[in-house]
């Protein structure tokens, strides 16, 4: 259908006369500015945030310690500002001792052992020592964790023979040329000494904690990969498992330099047979090396970023921004749902009257009576936890209000002059209802939709704080039912800025919302601009 050029007209003098009396209004325009900063957040998020949606609302990984402060955190509370920022100290080894019969070659940030028994003309073994020392000026850290890629590899299998008493070789069995054992240590500024990881305790120390380290003799590679809060390293370094959260305190309590000691011992491949005789590879055969990625020590902060970190380390600030586009959506969505629900069954109530105003208006009034809380648990486990059903559920539960309020303007409006006219003349139920009901309703609609935007966007924060909201949609609402799953809200946590963030995210909102409508309200309703 084209619009006339007068009806265009029309319309833009309505424009702008509503324009010129909202823009006259204080509180409406505030409200223009809070959604559209909102807005520009939400069409911005991934420029804005630092992290993607994924990594911040995901159960893996982290940015930083558990419930890190944010990193102003010392403008009010002087005694946290020495806290540590998250930091990644590389691990770049230097040699401390190389004893001959090993050559050591650096190649692409690797460091490369390459071992020879002839050269070094012993079958005993040979300890190469790697060094790699860092600054540490924090006050203790509350979780660190350790990254270094190793392999080893024997340059052969070879097979290993006995001769017995009556002169005959017999097979013992097959070993590599090589026999390797790894073994990391940590050395505090006063000289103390922990050993934190050898290869054989890695593997066999869910079994036995106590397991020692043994070499090996078959080609291996694999990672140092372990955070301080392992409850085995505890009992390793001689502590209690309890104390594991506790380990970073006790090994690294001081300021100053620490250094990772990494020692790699290298001797001849060996058997052992069922007499227990030892046999080794002959010295001319035992040969292999062993590569050291560069090491990656990380110190996991516990100030960080501009609102810090929730209970699994992901960045609070992130997670604001990515939460305020779907959040608004949710708001808008289930508005206008409920709005032209309500202006459909309001126009028709007080229009059409007799059987469908009764049918309808008793419909009104037992929705009114039921419980709305747990109606929508039971609606939402019923249709599923998808945004788009919270959404359908919301609105199902917010017409009816504005039902009843259609209902009485409908029911004055078509006693008016002109409806009567149009009756006369000929035109239809429908016809009427949607040329000279709808329009003359429209203005008390616009204000509802808008004053029913905050309404749907707590409750949707109130569903997903119990729970009930969508799992994979990045809400505030789920943001404080992380928190509260996290226990940020107990006394021993209690990271208000977690909890805080989206509250007062999600109270700017709605108040963004209310202002708009209030403004909204007094300029289509002239006794309420008279009063003021």
């Amino acid at each position: 259908m084209v619009i006339g050029k007068s009806t265009r007209a029309v319309w833009k003098r309505r424009i702008e006369g509503f324009w010129t009396d909202f823009s006259h209004n204080k509180i409406g325009i505030l409200g223009i500015a809070l959604l559209s900063l909102f807005i520009i957040v939400a069409v911005f998020a991934p420029f804005i945030a630092p992290f993607s949606q994924e990594t911040v609302f995901q159960y893996s990984g982290r940015q930083a310690d558990r419930f890190a402060y944010p990193d102003w955190i010392g403008l009010i509370a002087p005694n946290l500002a020495g806290l540590p920022t998250q930091a990644e100290h590389v691990l770049n080894w230097s040699a401390v001792q190389v004893p001959a019969g090993v050559d050591l070659e650096g190649t692409s940030g690797d460091t490369v052992l390459y071992y020879n028994a002839s050269v070094s003309g012993t079958d005993q073994p040979i300890i190469v020592g790697l060094s790699a020392s860092f600054d540490y000026s924090y006050q203790p850290m509350r979780i660190f964790s350790v990254g270094i890629a190793w392999s080893a590899t024997p340059d052969a299998v070879v097979t290993i023979w006995k001769t017995n008493v009556l002169g005959w070789k017999i097979k013992v069995g097959e070993t590599g040329t090589m026999a390797y054992e790894l073994q990391l240590s940590l050395i505090t500024p006063n000289g103390t000494r922990y050993d934190l990881w050898d290869q054989n305790w890695n593997k066999y120390a869910v079994s036995n904690v106590s397991t020692a380290p043994a070499f090996w003799s078959s080609m291996g590679s694999g990672r140092i990969d372990f955070t301080s809060d392992l409850a085995v390293l505890a009992q390793k370094l001689g502590f209690r498992p309890e104390d594991a959260r506790q380990l970073p305190y006790m090994l690294m309590a001081e300021r100053g330099v620490y250094t990772f000691a990494l020692n790699v011992t290298l001797k001849p491949g060996s058997l052992v047979d069922s007499n227990g005789k030892v046999t080794e590879v002959p010295l001319n055969e035992a040969t292999g090396n062993v590569t050291i990625g560069t090491g990656k020590f990380t110190v996991w902060g516990r100030r960080w970023g501009l609102l810090g970190t929730d209970g699994k380390g992901h960045d609070v600030y992130s997670q604001l921004v990515y939460g305020s586009g779907i959040s608004i959506l949710i708001g808008l969505a289930a508005a206008l749902i409920s709005t032209v629900f309500g202006i459909l069954v309001g126009v028709a109530s007080g229009y059409l009257g007799g059987g469908v105003d009764e049918v309808l208006m008793r419909t009104v009034d037992i929705l009114l009576c039921l419980p709305i809380l747990p109606m929508l648990l039971v609606l939402i486990h019923l249709l599923g936890y998808s945004v788009y059903y919270i959404v359908l559920i919301i609105s199902l539960f917010g017409w009816q209000g504005l039902a009843r309020v259609i209902r009485s303007q409908t029911l004055s409006i078509r006693e008016t002059a002109f409806v009567e006219s149009a009756v006369a003349s000929g035109s239809s139920r429908g016809h009427i209802m949607v040329r000279h009901i709808v329009p003359n309703v429209f203005p008390a609609a616009i204000t509802s939709f808008i004053l029913a935007v905050p309404g749907a966007i707590i409750l949707e924060a109130a569903l997903s704080f119990i729970g009930m909201g969508d799992p994979f949609s990045p809400t505030w609402g789920k943001m404080l039912e992380f928190a509260r799953l996290d226990q940020a809200y107990s006394p021993i946590n209690f990271a208000w800025w977690d909890i805080l963030a989206p509250g007062i995210a999600i109270t700017m909102l709605c108040l963004a919302f209310v202002f708009i409508g209030h403004a909204v309200d007094e300029i289509m309703n002239p006794r309420l601009r008279r009063r003021r």
